[in-house]
């Protein structure tokens, strides 16, 4: 019989961090929640330096090697712009040629592996159309889907390069999903046909090469038709699309779960079960209470039943192949080694002015 793995839970969680600032609170919570995972997603603190400390200690204080990840693509989701010249948008290289992109990822998995992160959310893989137009704009590769699957190869390529685990985003693909009211489901009506064979094609072709995938908040009727729900709550999209169909065997990421549009009339922790119960690995949740009621949620789940035991070691055992990859944060950072890094960058920013 398999050991019980109440005290591992903490592992099918990431938490995203309100502010990237050590402190003695900080270090205890990160030592009693052991998260499998970290997301710097506010700013970073105000140097490189303090940045590579920060990352040290939070491996240090988590009792599992943690994911330690940024969102970094360039354009103005830069989260590194502080530390080094700002990079083109992803749009604006996939423009100039494939090598480019691939330079691209591997000047962003260059910086993060400095850093000490070992995890970047992107490459986005979703196709530009009048929809994403409008809420992504340049972070998109572009509109035709096997360019799209051709540049996101590379920049994971790139990525790869420094050792730096990508997450490909937002399966199955928001290029048919409306934006405009963002209070309610995002639903997108896409036929089945079409969406495979465009919007999934970018996912089809790069799931071999995607360590992780953040699975989409919207709903698509294709696979929900009569009840439609988001995703991250769908076991037809994650266990049936993306498991059995795609036979992908890497980790689903469930995220936006505190959202009211995303959840409906469910509890957070009702809607957590649900979608580790659907097929997700990973929930990524804000630091305190969301985090908190979610992991209690977790535990009283997998005692009473609710949350399957099997969806559970299914997680921890994905989990534990893709960290077998990681790489812990180096030691402190040179002068050195920083001015080489912001080199390269204005190097290959001058290409784009």
């Amino acid at each position: 019989m398999k050991p019980c793995p109440e005290n591992r839970l903490g592992q099918l969680l990431f938490m995203r961090l309100s502010e990237n600032r050590w402190s003695a609170s900080l270090e205890r919570l990160l030592r009693e929640a052991a998260p499998g995972g970290i997301l710097c997603s506010a700013p970073l603190p105000p140097s490189a330096e303090l940045t590579s400390e920060f990352l040290r200690k939070t491996a240090r204080a988590i009792p599992h090697p943690p994911f330690l990840a940024a969102r970094e693509e360039g354009g103005r989701a830069d989260q590194l712009g502080g530390f080094f010249p700002r990079l083109p948008f992803p749009r604006a290289a996939a423009e100039i040629s494939l090598s480019a992109v691939a330079r691209l990822g591997e000047l962003v998995g260059e910086a993060l592996s400095l850093l000490g992160f070992n995890t970047n959310f992107a490459p986005l893989l979703d196709l530009a159309t009048p929809f994403t137009e409008k809420s992504l704009g340049g972070r998109t590769l572009g509109s035709d889907p096997k360019r799209v699957a051709k540049c996101g190869r590379a920049f994971v390529r790139g990525l790869r390069h420094h050792k730096i685990l990508a997450v490909g985003k937002h399966f199955p693909g928001w290029g048919s999903v409306p934006f405009e009211n963002s209070r309610d489901l995002r639903v997108s009506g896409k036929p089945m046909a079409a969406l495979w064979r465009e919007d999934l094609l970018p996912f089809r072709q790069l799931l071999p090469h995607l360590p992780m995938l953040l699975i989409s908040s919207a709903a698509y009727k294709a696979y929900d038709f009569d009840h439609p729900r988001p995703d991250c709550l769908s076991a037809q999209v994650v266990d049936g699309l993306l498991r059995v169909k795609l036979r992908y065997r890497g980790l689903a990421l469930a995220y936006d779960l505190e959202s009211d549009a995303v959840r409906g009339r469910l509890g957070l922790g009702e809607a957590a079960i649900q979608s580790v119960n659907a097929g997700c690995d990973m929930l990524i949740l804000d630091e305190g209470k969301p985090f908190e009621e979610v992991r209690s949620a977790l535990e009283a789940g997998f005692a009473s039943g609710k949350l399957i035991r099997e969806r559970v070691e299914q997680s921890l055992e994905r989990i534990r192949a893709v960290k077998q990859r990681l790489t812990r944060p180096p030691g402190r950072i040179t002068k050195r080694n920083l001015e080489k890094v912001v080199r390269a960058y204005e190097s290959f920013c001058k290409e784009f002015r």
